[in-house]
């Protein structure tokens, strides 16, 4: 029986017609990485304070100075370091005051609420969703509910467009949500109100997985066993690129509105690759059409300089082997075989906490820059430039020092630098940017581990499955980030706290995770359970057993199985 990936072998596994494509078909992850993380200029909150609606009257008759008039109208509190600020969302009632009386005892005078709207600071944002809706103090909860919403646009599309594309093909799903990403984008640059711009971001996020995971999941399908894991890393890297590129835009652009539209309108960039980018051959032969799957094949051959192997490619017709690696059974498997054995629920737990909190962090980090003080764009900018470092580092260590020890020291070393933020004072900006830094390197470096970890601790018959459900629980970290930055009213540092606590707990639960470096991929649930019930936290066993070199077996279609070689149709968890 000849599988799929024979003739991939034979034809080259990532040669340059697979470069070409996987260049091309990750183009339009640029897009998504910058939609995706829009919010944090989109909804910028620029400094505000009180508009007192008499002051001007007032200021007129007396003849009061600028500062005057602020001291007049707007009360000083304390911040969480015990520094007198200006209160942003509280003013002094003047038409209780008898003004006549001495202006330096305020004390008494009467405090309300900003009930006539407030004045902002527009100096840097000349407009964001939040200024244009008055988004702040006791409505900022909106603003995170928005990102939310659109974390929820993520979850759903992660889930519809997985089918759509085994429907439809990966081609035509990927295009079509691209052109839907573009509508959905341009249609939120002319939202009237807020609850239009809620709606309209659902969509957008929506639109940004049918992007996202059909092009990882054509990439993957057009590349050999070895490469796919590297291929779900390179649309991570566009992806990073276009949340960068994000940052040097909104510098340029200002307005909320023109930075919507701005980025929304790059998707017209990627209409044209509809003529370079053909659909996937596994999936062509997955729907029996064989005659255009062979056309695709040959022109890969051709283009890698390799000859088409004609006999190979007919007995795998004739076999019927067009799918990939399936159980030999025919048994369906549910969500609830990730809990039904013990051993196995554990590790599912830790695996679902560690994929939600590291959405957590990421988001909570990424999004909430502008906390940390500095400039806005340049920690955004570092915020995303930071993730290559990570990623490269994540990359190195694994192979040497295995899964387990590196994932554990970069969510708890992440952790602990973003919690030893709160020591630093508010003057230190390097000092508390570095520590933030720390902590994304930490958190980005532990997501790619955690992603080609799970791969391997799940069994070959529930590995897709494991996850798809990890990447839900990811979407749902998405979902509630927004609403532990919220804590920033309650004490500047708490999120990082919060954050980093999570983090710290993530890396030790880990602990109890099996390392996988050098033994065989679990094919049973039977062989899955029994993984990692022998052996200390801290170092390595076989399974049933087995030497580590007993590793080196291959699958019975040639596939080594200590490679995490796993074709996956769910994406990567951002």
């Amino acid at each position: 029986m000849v599988h799929y990936d024979e003739i991939l072998k034979h034809v080259g596994e990532f040669g340059t017609y697979q470069k070409r494509m996987c260049f091309f078909a990750f183009l339009p992850s640029l897009s998504v990485g910058m939609h995706m993380l829009a919010m944090a200029f989109l909804a910028a909150t620029p400094e505000h304070r009180c508009t007192a609606p008499e002051a001007e009257l007032l200021a007129a008759r007396y003849n009061w100075t600028e500062a005057e008039l602020l001291n007049m109208t707007i009360p000083w509190t304390k911040d969480d370091e015990g520094s007198w600020v200006r209160d942003s969302c509280k003013r002094y009632d003047l038409m209780t005051v008898d003004l006549n009386d001495s202006y330096g005892n305020r004390s008494g005078w009467n405090v309300t609420s900003c009930d006539a709207g407030w004045t902002y600071d527009l100096s840097q944002y000349e407009t964001s969703i939040t200024h244009e809706n008055d988004i702040v103090c006791s409505d900022m909860w909106l603003g995170s509910m928005a990102q939310s919403i659109y974390m929820l646009g993520v979850l759903i599309g992660s889930i519809t467009f997985g089918d759509l594309s085994d429907r439809f093909g990966r081609k035509v799903v990927m295009f079509v949500a691209n052109a839907l990403l573009l509508i959905a984008g341009v249609s939120t640059t002319f939202a009237p109100n807020f609850t239009a711009f809620v709606i309209l971001r659902f969509l957008v996020g929506l639109q940004c997985m049918g992007v996202y995971l059909v092009n990882f999941v054509l990439a993957s399908e057009i590349v050999g066993p070895s490469r796919r894991t590297m291929v779900g890393t390179l649309d991570y890297v566009f992806f990073v690129l276009g949340y960068m590129v994000m940052g040097g835009i909104a510098y340029l652009i200002r307005t909320w509105r023109h930075l919507q539209l701005a980025i929304s309108l790059s998707g017209i960039l990627w209409i044209p690759l509809w003529c370079v980018v053909t659909e996937s051959p596994r999936w062509l032969l997955a729907k029996g059409r064989t005659e255009e799957a062979r056309k695709i094949v040959e022109k890969m051959a051709k283009t890698n300089g390799t000859d088409f192997p004609r006999a190979l490619w007919e007995k795998m017709v004739e076999s019927k082997d067009k799918l990939e690696e399936t159980p030999e059974n025919d048994q369906f498997y549910s969500a609830w075989d990730l809990l039904r054995s013990p051993n196995l629920a554990k590790k599912s737990a830790i695996i679902f906490y560690n994929w939600a909190v590291i959405n957590v962090v990421y988001y909570g980090l990424s999004l909430n820059t502008s906390a940390l003080g500095g400039d806005d764009y340049i920690s955004f900018f570092l915020s995303g430039l930071i993730e290559f470092p990570a990623l490269l580092m994540s990359i190195l260590v694994i192979e040497k020092w295995g899964r387990r020890l590196p994932h554990v020291l970069f969510m708890v070393g992440g952790g602990v630098a973003c919690i030893c933020t709160v020591f630093v004072p508010s003057d230190l900006f390097p000092l508390t940017m570095t520590l933030a830094m720390i902590g994304k390197f930490g958190i980005s470096a532990g997501f790619n581990i955690i992603f080609i970890w799970t791969g391997e601790i799940y069994p070959t018959v529930i590995r897709n499955l494991g996850l798809g459900v990890s990447s839900m629980f990811s979407r749902f970290g998405g979902i509630i980030s927004p609403f532990i930055a919220l804590l920033i009213d309650t004490w500047k540092p708490l999120p990082y706290i919060v954050f980093g606590g999570l983090s710290v707990i993530g890396g030790i639960l880990c602990l109890m995770l099996p390392e996988t470096l050098g033994t065989p991929l679990p094919q049973t649930l039977e062989e899955a359970e029994d993984s990692g019930k022998v052996g200390s936290l801290l170092c390595r066993a076989g399974r049933h057993g087995e030497e580590p070199e007993d590793s080196k077996e291959a699958d019975p279609h040639g596939v080594p199985l200590t490679n995490p070689d796993f074709c996956i149709s769910s994406e990567t968890g951002l």
